[in-house]
């Protein structure tokens, strides 16, 4: 088992990361060489990525092409996240050997990174998650979480309509974090993994169970997910199997102690 360091991590304030040069130069730039790189950078905008398709790719594919060469070249293990939206639905449930058929130009672009991280060779991972909550993050522009805009919501609301016919995993960020950092220290088999919690869930199971939790009197009303008006297409069931790594607990547990520390 290897032991890691504190990690040195940098936000979008800190670094442009299509500043290749300058990214390049402030990897080198450190004290030592890293023991591995975690590569977070996403554009996650699911229904912004069909009408700026060029900027996904920038960062979803061909940032993590160029970073995979960068470690590879080291000999740096990569971390590289990807998403449950490069599947279709149509399956329903997915491990990591099943075959990608994404329905959006997000999911595309996802897909076109994970190709190119592996195709850079060993020692890389692509880590396949969805869903994910937690705390938020420190930058101004940090995206809130499923979980965050519903509390948001019952401020305001006492009935909030939430998607019953699509169903995902759910993932707790510090959970995943911990699921990476087993990876790092053990170095299995380089390729695909799946790290979400254990379980499934549609958005209107999610929402219940926020407010269930919390003890907050809020009707939340299931509706089909052709009731809003989006860009992007979405898969109907693409809940990640993980036959690869230790499974992680339920995603109501970890729902669960999220909010609780929270309160």
């Amino acid at each position: 088992m290897r032991l890691y360091p504190e990690p040195v991590g940098w936000d979008r304030e800190d670094i442009d990361v299509l500043d290749w040069p300058g990214l390049c130069s402030k990897i080198d730039g450190l004290d030592s060489a890293p023991d591995a790189i975690v590569n977070c950078v996403a554009f996650n905008d699911v229904d912004g990525a069909e009408e700026r398709a060029a900027q996904a790719l920038a960062l979803n594919a061909e940032f993590p092409a160029r970073l995979a060469e960068f470690a590879r070249d080291r000999q740096i293990p990569l971390v590289h996240y990807s998403t449950n939206y490069v599947f279709d639905g149509v399956l329903g449930e997915y491990d990591e050997a099943a075959a990608p058929a994404p329905l959006s130009a997000y999911g595309r672009s996802k897909l076109r990174g994970e190709e190119a991280v592996l195709a850079a060779g060993d020692p890389h991972y692509v880590i396949r998650t969805a869903v994910i909550f937690g705390p938020k993050g420190a930058s101004d522009v940090s995206k809130k979480s499923f979980v965050d805009l519903m509390l948001d919501l019952a401020a305001k609301r006492d009935t909030i309509q939430a998607v019953a016919d699509e169903i995902n995993s759910v993932t707790y960020a510090p959970d995943l974090a911990r699921a990476t950092q087993g990876l790092l220290e053990r170095l299995p088999a380089p390729g695909i993994y799946h790290a979400a919690n254990s379980g499934a869930a549609s958005w209107y199971d999610m929402a219940r169970e926020i407010f269930r939790i919390v003890a907050k009197p809020v009707t939340v009303a299931p509706v089909p997910a052709s009731h809003f008006s989006r860009k992007a297409v979405r898969p109907a069931r693409a809940v990640l199997l993980n036959t690869k790594l230790p499974p992680l607990r339920s995603w109501q547990d970890a729902l669960a102690e999220f909010l609780q520390r929270t309160a």
